[in-house]
């Protein structure tokens, strides 16, 4: 007998397969996904590279901070411009801002060597320019997927494009931490920047289904996304929520080289690490659907909050490398279901004419937080323990999840 949880569960399969067929949607997730896993490459060897140049977890942080600096302080201007232009343009620019930034880093290193860099600044500045690039791209990312899909599958087209990240956290770091350790990083940073080219070929030649034309008579201003945020505290509320899983994914690009340190391994150990919260975050997504019937709407963001504390946990309390993976991988489980569940929740609940400015904000709230979370995170590491730091965010992360247990973080 065929029960409704199982027909239920047969048709969102059924749904995600036929996204992964889709000749828009397709496309577009497939290189996205290739394009992310290049990221891990320039996130993972530049983490280890400055780790190894310094000694710093604070230094290590500062690539954090030059990466999501633009996000915080630009990305809701340019989601107001992701309103009165096309969005696949503006996908088209910041990518191929990235690209420049990311292919400037690779020559330098392969002409100069690792070991002829003055210090980390030139990986600072590179990682800059493709934060510059990151900057422009987000809002009409997350803007862009509804013209991807029909209505009915936006839920599930949400989850699959959180997924292109999480399947790059997954196969990236490990990747990038195996071709450190054997071929250096040269030849990671020179990966990170041809996996950009799929993705602005995909770019060039896909055609959205329904994608709204910018009204030349509408208000375009930053105020307006603002106004329509302030005057809604159900959204607010799911921005903070949205901050608290930001912050708390932090310790995967900050901490992971000291961590690995401390556990007794090297570069391949920062990979595995890194990676096992994407795996957890990649195994998760088909489950999002399932989890809502489970704990309801309004109780997923703190369940996932919940999750990414336990996690973190483990990985701070770890004796030995499996146990620490075990806890990243948790971590990586609640991270995807926060993010796709508070970006579902906005997606949902603003007007298309708004979309880009609010999912800017959501953008700030994700990205933007991070700059200041790699400080204290940094900070809190080299002034005490790698593991206390692990600690504090985790004490962040079930915070956030008991105040969202008591009011609920959805839009309903």
């Amino acid at each position: 007998m065929t029960t409704p949880t199982a027909e239920r569960t047969d048709e969102s399969a059924s749904s995600f397969a036929i996204l992964l067929r889709d000749r828009v949607f397709a496309p577009f997730f497939f290189a996205n996904s290739l394009s992310n896993t290049g990221n891990w490459f320039q996130n993972v060897a530049a983490g280890i590279v400055v780790y190894d140049l310094t000694g710093s977890n604070t230094a290590v942080g500062a690539v954090s901070i030059v990466q999501f600096i633009a996000t915080m302080l630009l990305t809701p201007w340019m989601g107001a411009l992701t309103d009165r232009v096309n969005r696949r343009h503006m996908l088209l620019a910041g990518q191929s801002i990235a690209f420049a930034g990311a292919s400037a880093l690779a020559v330098t290193v392969i002409v100069v060597g690792i070991d002829g860099l003055p210090g980390p600044w030139p990986i600072y500045a590179a990682t800059a320019v493709i934060g510059l690039g990151a900057a422009t791209i987000l809002p009409s990312l997350q803007a862009v997927v509804p013209s991807l899909v029909e209505r009915r599958d936006l839920d599930r087209a949400i989850a699959l494009n959180s997924m292109t990240f999480n399947i790059a956290r997954s196969v990236g770091p490990i990747a990038a931490g195996a071709t450190v350790a054997a071929l250096g990083a040269e030849w990671a940073f020179g990966i990170n920047a041809l996996t950009f080219v799929p993705l602005l070929v995909v770019l060039l030649v896909i055609r959205p289904r329904g994608e709204v034309e910018p009204d030349d008579g509408a208000t375009t201003g930053v105020g307006e996304g603002v106004a329509w945020v302030r005057e809604r505290p159900a959204v607010i509320a799911v921005l903070v929520a949205t901050l608290a899983v930001g912050w708390t994914s932090d310790p995967f690009s900050t901490l992971m080289p000291a961590m690995a340190e401390t556990l007794g391994g090297g570069d391949a150990t920062v990979g595995l690490l890194v990676g096992s919260f994407g795996l957890g975050a990649a195994v998760t997504a088909p489950f999002f659907d399932r989890v809502i019937g489970l704990v309801g709407r309004a109780r997923v963001v703190p369940t996932a909050l919940a999750i990414v504390a336990v996690g973190l946990t483990t990985l701070a309390l770890a004796p030995v490398t499996a146990v620490a993976l075990l806890g990243a991988l948790l971590s990586g489980s609640g991270f995807l279901l926060g993010v796709t569940g508070t970006n579902s929740e906005l997606q949902k609940a603003m007007p298309e004419q708004l979309r880009g400015r609010v999912m800017a904000w959501w953008s700030v709230a994700f990205l933007g937080c991070r700059p200041v979370a790699a400080v204290v995170d940094g900070a809190v590491a080299d002034l005490t323990d790698v593991r206390v730091a692990i600690g504090v965010a985790a004490a962040v992360a079930l915070s956030a999840s008991l105040i969202g247990l008591r009011r609920g973080f959805t839009t309903a």
